[in-house]
């Protein structure tokens, strides 16, 4: 369910934040664990990872499926395991995006390579190293096109 609040400062809608732990944190954070992904309806696809405990730690975020047509996953079984993921409708797929200071959205790129994967029930998650990373990049284009890489 949506629920849409809108910002003081202009007519943004933000979606409801959902709150989810990564208990090893991100690649370079691994003490950060407790994040809310946010949306606003003005900028979707693109949505936000935000730690709880340290605002200031926050990254722009993709779902794949958005950008690749191709992307598949293939996680590795402890980590399948460990997140308590019985299928594929289990998880959401988030990728990182990065966008150079003073560059625009045409630079940007998406981490491939090393999503965040959430489990939709528990909303327990981890980044992990997919098996399959040979076939992606780390800094794919994303205004490459679908299907590209």
């Amino acid at each position: 369910m949506k629920v849409a609040t809108e910002a003081q400062s202009s007519k943004e809608v933000w979606i409801k934040p959902a709150e989810f732990k990564l208990p090893g944190g991100l690649i370079g954070f691994p003490d950060v664990t407790d994040f809310e992904l946010l949306a606003n309806t003005d900028e979707l696809p693109f949505m936000w990872i935000r730690s709880v405990e340290h605002r200031e730690i926050s990254f722009v975020v993709i779902e794949p499926s958005e950008i690749l047509d191709s992307y598949e996953v293939e996680i590795p079984d402890d980590d399948i395991e460990s997140l308590g993921i019985q299928s594929e409708k289990d998880t959401l797929v988030l990728n990182i995006v990065t966008i150079k200071d003073g560059e625009t959205i045409d630079s940007a790129t998406v981490n491939l390579i090393g999503p965040v994967v959430l489990n939709r029930h528990t909303m327990e998650g981890k980044q992990v190293v997919i098996l399959n990373n040979h076939k992606f990049s780390a800094r794919h284009p994303i205004m490459a096109g679908v299907d590209e890489n």
